[in-house]
């Protein structure tokens, strides 16, 4: 890690009004510091370390006397112990004086993919007479915040996904017409092969579901498990992918289509409140930084909801609005979510996210319509990838 980095998250302590920033490990609990402290993948972590940003000064590094090699690409002072009386001992030199830090912590574990920090450490070093407050709006700005060649890399894969879409449309009307049917399966393969094909990587298979498969916003075919598509059939696409890159950052859309020539109300119906509920987020976030006022996650998460709850379907919208992207697909910003949680992370400039509202009528069929958005630095915000979608496709006209 360089002191040019240092520097910058010591800026990001000040500008929070913190102490410190104090990171905390043990075998590999919280992958959010070692992302930010750059550790290598494969690091062999056995026993418990800290690493100590102060707002000003010389970091700190605390670790277990036959583990001091994990922590020497990190710059600062290393305060080696053996016993738990030589940690306790070193602690408390170290945080004499200091009032608030920052911890991968989340109060009452709001926000579970912020919540690192377990029980036993948290009452460990409350005794030392500390704040530990959470380092979810530290980790936004230092994480979730994409670089100028992030956004270039990312454009290519997000209108290639669209692209994609359009062949298993086009796809899926030949081989009606050819034989009377596909699969579900057979589609999902056309996907994996188009987004190898095109140079780009996926983590996991990625879903095709028909008529009430697509009414699990989670189902995915396997080689064992699938369905077949017919004439008259509801389908619902859900795909990602990402450069081969490690610092690549994902695109991720969700298109609905009918197989047939005319899609009849049922689909409208449900397909227009879904997508009324995707604008309403959007032109929220679009009009707060066009008026440079703030915008939460949570905020987002309930214009979206408020949409599908006022068409009386609210109970069948099973999932937050929307999810962070870096280069985790489910990254480390914001969530557009009051749902499975209250996330009270503000929306930064630089940032990733989508937009996937849903109504999923179990055993019937499912719709959701997805798109990624991007706020570029001077506030203006972006829909990534090709157009989005307005209307369900009529797979066969």
């Amino acid at each position: 890690m360089t002191q040019e980095k240092i520097n910058k998250l010591q800026n990001l302590i000040k500008k929070n009004g913190l102490d410190g920033w104090l990171f905390y490990d043990f075998r590999g609990s919280n992958d959010l510091a070692l992302s930010v402290l750059e550790f290598p993948a494969k690091a062999h972590l056995t026993r418990r370390f800290f690493y100590f940003i102060p707002a000003e000064g010389i970091p700190q590094k605390v670790a277990m006397a036959i583990e001091l090699h994990n922590l020497a690409h990190l710059p600062g002072d290393m305060h080696p112990y053996s016993d738990y009386n030589s940690l306790n001992k070193i602690m408390a030199t170290l945080l004499k004086g200091v009032k608030k830090v920052a911890m991968e912590y989340s109060p009452k574990n709001a926000i579970p993919y912020l919540s690192k920090l377990d029980a036993g450490t948290y009452e460990y070093l409350k005794d030392f007479g500390i704040e530990i407050v959470s380092s979810g709006d530290l980790l936004t700005e230092f994480t979730a915040v994409w670089t100028k060649e992030q956004y270039e890399d990312n454009i290519p894969v997000a209108h290639a996904l669209t692209d994609i879409v359009n062949l298993c449309w086009k796809f899926i009307k030949e081989k009606i017409e050819s034989t009377g049917e596909t699969t579900e399966y057979e589609v999902q393969k056309l996907i994996m092969d188009e987004i190898e094909k095109r140079g780009f990587e996926t983590d996991h298979e990625v879903i095709v579901g028909v008529n009430g498969n697509g009414a699990n916003p989670h189902y995915s075919p396997t080689p064992e498990v699938w369905e077949k598509i017919h004439k008259d059939d509801f389908v619902l696409i859900d795909l990602w992918a990402k450069p081969k890159k490690d610092n690549g950052v994902w695109a991720d859309i969700t298109w609905v289509g009918y197989v047939g020539t005319e899609v009849p109300e049922r689909y409208i119906k449900i397909f227009n409140i879904v997508k009324d509920a995707r604008e309403a987020a959007f032109n929220l976030v679009s009009e707060r930084f066009k008026n440079s006022q703030e915008v939460r996650g949570w905020e987002v998460d309930d214009a979206s909801r408020k949409v599908i709850a006022d068409a009386g379907y609210a109970e069948y919208f099973v999932h937050r609005t929307g999810h962070s992207i870096t280069t985790n697909l489910h990254g480390t910003g914001p969530h557009n979510d009051n749902f499975e949680t209250q996330d009270m992370r503000l929306i930064l400039p630089g940032t990733s996210f989508s937009i996937e509202p849903g109504i999923y009528l179990k055993g019937d069929f499912g719709v959701r319509s997805e798109i990624d958005v991007y706020i570029h630095a001077d506030g203006r915000v972006e829909q990534t990838g090709g157009e989005r979608q307005w209307s369900v496709v009529p797979i066969l006209k």
